[in-house]
This record gives C-alpha cells, structure tokens and sequence, in this order.
C-alpha cells in the first residue's frame, strides 16, 4: 500500500468503468503490475493507488487516493505556471507510453478505463510529479462515445492527443483498428501524390528517367503503337499503379485541415461549451455530516452543563453568583463576606472550564521573570499581536485579519489575500506605524479544495512581538477563548484606495475581541482539523487568531457555518497551521502546557448600583 495520502472523493459506483468482470479502481495490484513490465515505473507511479470504501443508505461510497511520491500533493491548477508547464510536460512524456498499450490486448481494457478521469481537477503534482486521482470513471454527463470524446478532450486529451475517447468497448476497439488501417493507407495516398506531382514539377533529378519513360509510353500508348519491350508497361496497365488527379484530394485534404483545427480549438482551455473546473472538494458532504453530528453533539452536552448550572445557581447576599461546585460564573473561588472590595484586583487562578470565559482585560499573561504588571492583560498581549490586512484586487478593496508567528511574520487567511499582487496587499494596527508592505512568502487554499487556507506574509520594516502557538493532545473542549480581528461591519473604509496607500487621513480601527468557549475539535476531513467554538464570528475576522487564557493561539479563525438557529465558527488547527508553515522561514514558539489561566477578580456590584 502506498504511504502518502492525497485526497478523498465521494464517487458513484456505478461510474467504475470495468476492465475485464470487474471495475479498474478495485484492481489496482493488477494494473500497476502490468504497467511496471510494459511501462516501467514512473508510467505506474502515474496512476494514485484507491482505497474504496464502499458506502450504504446512510453514507455514500468514498475512494481515498494515495501515492509512492514524497511530499504534499496539490492540483496541478493550484500550481504557478513555471511548475505547471513542467509537470505537464512530464505527463505528456508518460501518457505517450499509453498510447501504444490501447493495442495491447493484455494492458489495453485496464489503460482505456485509466484514461477516463473524473475531471481536470484530478491530475495532481507531488514533488514535481503528475499523479492522477479519480481514474477509471464514466463522465458524469453520459457513458457514449460521443460525450465521453468531448469529456476527453477537456480533461487528459491536452496531454494525450486522441480522435476520440479511449476504446472500452470491441466494437470501438474494432473501429480504433480500422482507423489506424485507413490512417495509413490514407498518409500513403497522399505520399504517393505528393510525390508525383513532385516529378511533373521537376523537383526531383532522380526520378527524372522515370518520368521520362511514362511520357514516352503514354505517347505511343495514345498513338496506337506498341512496343517489343516487355518492362515498360502498355497504357492498358496504367490504372493499377493508383494514380490518381491530383485535383481529387483537394476536398479529402481541406476536410482534414477543418477537422484538425476543430478539435486544436477544442482542446484549448476555456473554449468548451459546457465547463467542468473537476475540483473535488476537500471537505465533502459526509464529511460535514459527520462534522455537524458531532457538533451536535458537544452542543447538547453543553446545554444540560447549563442547565444543571442555572438549577444549582445560588446568588450570595453580597450580589456573588455561585455556581453547584461552589466557584463563581468566571470560574474563580469567591472571596469571603465583607471581602470582595479588599480583595478587588486581586490575581488568582481560574478554573479552565468556566461557565462563561472572564472577561479578557482581567486576564493576566505573566511574563517569563513571573513578575505581573499592570499592563500584561490578555487583552493588551492580543493587541500588539494582532493586525488588520488590506488586500487590493481587481474585485476592490478588501479586508482580513493576521497574527504575528515571528517578529515580521504574519500568518493569515489565504483568500484574504486571493486576487491581489503583493505590492497592493498592506498591513496595519495601532501598534505599528502606518500601513506596512508585505511580501506573500507562501499561500495555499481554498479550504474546501485543498483543506487548507492560509498565507504567510513577511511584513516590512517591522519588528513586532508575536504568539506562542499551542499544539497539544490535550482536548480545548469548553475551554475559554478569544477571537480577534476587525469585522467588515465595523470598519469604515475610504474607498479611494489612493488616500489609504498614502497613508494619509485613516483612523485605524480599534481590535475586536469576542469570547466565547471551544464546542469541539474534529476532523473535517482527511486534510483539514478544527476548533468549533462560540466566540462570534463575522467578514473581516477570516485569519485573525483565536486565543486561548494563556494567550496561546489555539486555531486560525477561518468560516462561519451560517444555520437557521445557530452560526457555528471554525478556526483550522495548528497542527494544519504548522504543516503549512514547515519548509518557510517561519519557527514559531510552540508550547503544550496545561493552561493554568490567571485571572483578577472583579469590584463587587453595589447594592445601589442595580437599582
């Protein structure tokens, strides 16, 4: 079995195009064999090996991709054009090898059904290699020839020129044979009369003494002579020789020029009528079945702890809320009768898994010397972390959340900056001055295709503190946190980007920070992990951190599931946060601790002041 994952597809079984009593993909052993003695191995390594998992009425069936090749595999599109052009070139060099197995009897059944791909989307690259994912399958569109030719053409046919579909059946195998028959005694024919018109033009001096001797036969051939010399023909046997006017293979030659450039505009790109990207999603919709089940879930364990809670509730005579296990809302050991003005401000440690999170400007971030000033709130350590990103593309003006990993590294959102050139993507926030200049160092998304959407940025002429990212085995659930960022709704943004660039009249906007607790960690799928949290989301949080008491950032706020009684925010894991980062200039602080939050307690409310 090949070691490395590439993606998981949801398919139809009865799209398997069989090869011999049994559909291709279940017979990978046998087809990769083949290919290794008639092909050699890179022509195998084409090909993903599929682990099908068949569905029942509940789910539906899945294949799960893999491959020998080392290193992460993305879409072939997702590409930039330098590595386009040359894993395409590749791909053409070992589809070719393909060709000539459609006339072997033992390889062609299993070739012509690998040939037959889900979409141009499933041709993918790892580490510089073409490797194609969802082979064997029917066009979802029909199963004729005339519908699998055109489905062909716009996926494997810009790598392997073919006049039609891959042969499945004997019938098209019969008519591929006699195509290949009439090929060639067609490209003969016209030899034949590109040669002869050659020899009446005088452009060949050897075939000069030929030419002469059938001009002097025709001559007496007309004149009604003969003659005694038995190796030059009589005009009676002229007729076998073939020839034929030239003037006939006009039309023959203008049909095949037409046809031939009908099928180059074809296989151009964006030309078809009917357009198919072939992207197969990332996260597929068992996969947010699964995710939504368990969601919910962690909700309805969440609303009977709340209920227990409201049912156990005791409101102290001096206006402290205690919760059944004795501790306050905010998860802290009340103080005594008569104490809490005294006790005010005092810093104590808090329950990880309080009812609801304390409020972050009374979260305390101690520093590594253990001293604990004023200003190491939660609060102002996620100020001077955070920033706002401005992205400029042809859509407009466009604006997300970073986080700094390193002191001008900035982790963000992939489709904050989608669409726009580094040099129209900028920086800001109220700990920095000015908008700042960035450079994209690395991208990778959208999520739902790749399971993934982040972007490192390097952000010039800065030097900036910046998080510790937490990556534990530990679960988060019902643990407190932070979302920061600077929602769309709240920002007022000139729209006359020349002022912004210029740095000149623009007010930056205050952070926003909304807390809530984590409801559950789960996979997506096999690419993408998240925390699903409560803390309020909306456009403009996308890449901003989400943060947990210690001020360690936990995920990387990324959608918002928008439901009829309920939105559910996600933020994508560090675990996926550190793959993406691996190989870049990013080392990020990385901790595991349990955390212990610290926590001052509050003023006590005064009698008068609820009146």
């Amino acid at each position: 079995m090949a070691e490395h994952f590439l993606t998981k597809t949801r398919i139809d079984l009865s799209r398997c195009i069989d090869a011999g009593e049994a559909p291709a993909v279940e017979q990978y052993e046998a087809f990769n064999a083949l290919l290794m003695a008639k092909a050699g191995p890179d022509v195998a390594k084409l090909f993903a090996e599929p682990l099908v998992s068949k569905g029942n009425d509940q789910a539906a069936s899945t294949v799960s991709w893999y491959c020998d090749r080392a290193g992460q595999g993305v879409p072939l599109s997702k590409l930039d054009t330098a590595e386009q052009n040359e894993v395409a070139t590749a791909l053409r060099a070992r589809l070719s090898t393909l060709k000539d197995l459609l006339d072997d009897p033992e390889a062609a059944p299993f070739v012509a059904a690998a040939l037959h791909i889900g979409g141009a989307g499933d041709i993918w690259a790892v580490g510089g290699h073409p490797v194609i994912v969802n082979w064997g399958l029917m066009p979802a569109e029909g199963s004729d020839a005339a519908t699998r030719s055109m489905h062909y053409a716009r996926t494997l046919g810009p790598y392997l020129a073919m006049d039609g579909a891959p042969p499945l059946t004997e019938q098209e195998q019969e008519q591929r044979r006699g195509d290949k028959v009439a090929a060639v005694a067609a490209a003969s024919a016209i030899a034949g009369v590109a040669a002869g018109s050659a020899v009446s033009a005088g452009t060949s001096d050897a075939a000069q003494p030929a030419a002469q001797a059938d001009v002097a036969t025709g001559a007496a051939a007309s004149a009604g002579g003969s003659t005694d010399d038995p190796s030059i023909p009589v005009a009676e046997q002229r007729p076998a020789r073939g020839r034929v006017p030239l003037i006939a293979w006009v039309p023959l030659v203008l049909l095949l020029l037409l046809f031939g450039g009908a099928l180059a505009w074809l296989l151009v790109p964006g030309n078809r009528i009917f357009a198919d990207d072939g992207v197969q999603p990332a996260i597929t919709d068992e996969d947010a079945l699964r995710a939504a089940r368990e969601i919910n879930r962690a909700l309805e364990q969440r609303l009977a702890d709340l209920n227990v809670a409201l049912e156990g509730a005791v409101c102290r005579a001096d206006g402290t809320l205690l919760m059944p296990d004795g501790m306050t809302i905010e998860g802290l050991l009340p103080p005594g009768f008569d104490e809490g003005t005294l006790r005010a401000g005092e810093i104590i440690k808090a329950d990880r898994t309080p009812i609801l999170p304390p409020a972050s400007d009374r979260v305390m971030i101690p520093p590594a010397d253990g001293v604990i000033p004023d200003t190491a709130t939660l609060l102002n350590h996620i100020d001077d972390r955070t920033a706002m990103v401005v992205a400029v593309s042809d859509q407009g003006t466009g604006t997300g959340t970073g986080f700094f990993v390193g002191p001008d590294l900035l982790v963000s959102n992939f489709h904050v900056v989608e669409g726009a050139d580094a040099q129209n993507i900028f920086v800001v926030s109220k700990a920095m001055d000015g908008l700042k200049r960035v450079e994209v160092l690395k991208s990778l998304g959208p999520v739902a295709e790749v399971g993934a959407d982040f972007a490192l940025l390097r952000v010039l002429d800065v030097n900036q503190p910046f998080y510790t990212l937490r990556q534990s085995d530990q679960s988060m659930r019902l643990q407190s946190v932070i979302a920061a960022g600077y929602p769309g709704d709240v920002l007022r943004i000139n729209s006359d980007f020349q002022a912004l660039s210029s740095r000149n009249n623009f007010d930056v906007p205050d952070l926003i920070v909304t807390d809530g607790t984590v409801n559950s960690e789960q996979s997506l799928s096999d690419q993408a992990r998240a925390v699903i949290h409560s803390a309020p989301l909306s456009g403009g949080n996308s890449g901003g951190p989400l943060v947990d008491m210690c001020g360690r950032v936990v995920g990387v706020n990324t959608f918002v599931y928008q439901g009829e009684l309920r939105n559910l925010n996600f933020a994508l894991s560090i675990d996926d946060l550190l793959e993406f980062l691996a190989g870049t200039p990013a080392a990020p602080v990385i901790s595991s601790d349990v955390c212990e939050p610290l926590v001052a307690r509050p003023a006590p409310v005064s009698a008068s002041a609820g009146q």
